[in-house]
This record gives C-alpha cells, structure tokens and sequence, in this order.
C-alpha cells in the first residue's frame, strides 16, 4: 500500500524538513486557504498578494513563531 506522501506528491525530503522544522508546506495549498490562514496570522495587505506572497508571509510568521 502507498503512503500517503507519496500519493500527495510529498518527498521523503518534504516530510522530513517539515518534522524537524514543524512548519507545514504550503506551496500546494490553495489560495482561499492561504488567505484565510494569513487573516488567522494577522497579515496585512494579504488581499494584494499572489500566492508565492502568501506563501512567504506565512512562512515569515512560522519563523517568528507568529
């Protein structure tokens, strides 16, 4: 049977940076959800970013601890 990083598309890689790190990938989330989590974080001008921007913003707070 697949695991399901593997079915998700995640490298062994992946999986392992993010559990020593903690922080999710958000590189294949979509852009409602990365929205609605920036307005969880507290990110302003999140309505005029792409989703590389998101991306980077939220990876921003993770790093934080925001």
């Amino acid at each position: 049977m697949a695991s399901f990083n593997k079915i998700s598309g995640q490298t062994d890689q992946e999986t392992s940076a993010q559990r020593l790190h903690g922080a999710p990938s958000y590189d294949k989330w979509r852009r409602d959800d990365l929205y609605h989590l920036a307005a969880q974080k507290g990110i302003q001008n999140r309505a005029n970013m792409s989703n590389k921007e998101l991306v980077e913003a939220l990876k921003r707070t993770q790093s934080t601890g925001g």
